[in-house]
């Protein structure tokens, strides 16, 4: 019986999801990252800025390369070889609100799972997921709907400037 009591232990606590005491860095960093969304896939370069607007610039598909989104207070521009393109509503459900969405938030809970660092959270387009280092570094963003996901790679962090 302590036998079956400690596999039911064991089992239960290797199954739990936890807050972890990481802080997510979400702000002052730039980052490549590939994209597949609905089976297509892109490569683009994305800065997060301190004050949490974003420039996200595409590089792949070459016929893509240097569409570029600034995003700033919910409100998304879009420029194509200098042409300014209006996003509309379309924004919402797109996969950089998706990105921008896990950046904004700068106290987002971390959580741990299977020695997994998590945050989560919604946008108007639905449920994303944010995967973490140890360090709080982004690593990994996906939705709930398996519509895209987003791998994090070649992170810098800015240093703020000394007055």
């Amino acid at each position: 019986m302590k036998k079956f009591l400690c596999i039911a232990l064991l089992f239960l606590l290797v199954g739990c999801t936890a807050k972890s005491n990481i802080k997510p860095v979400t702000r002052n960093i730039a980052f490549t990252a590939e994209m597949t969304y609905y089976n297509e896939y892109y490569e683009m370069s994305v800065e997060i800025l301190k004050n949490g607007n974003a420039k996200i610039s595409l590089t792949h598909p070459e016929e893509l390369n240097g569409l570029t989104f600034n995003i700033k207070n919910n409100s998304l521009e879009g420029e194509f070889n200098g042409i300014k393109i209006e996003t509309g509503d379309s924004f919402k459900t797109a996969a950089v609100n998706f990105l921008y969405a896990a950046f904004k938030d700068e106290n987002q809970t971390v959580f741990k799972n299977d020695n997994r660092f998590f945050t989560k959270g919604k946008c108007d387009g639905g449920e994303y997921t944010m995967y973490l280092s140890g360090t709080g570094l982004p690593l990994k963003i996906c939705d709930s709907a398996d519509r895209f996901e987003i791998i994090i790679k070649n992170t810098t962090i800015h240093k703020e400037k000394q007055p």
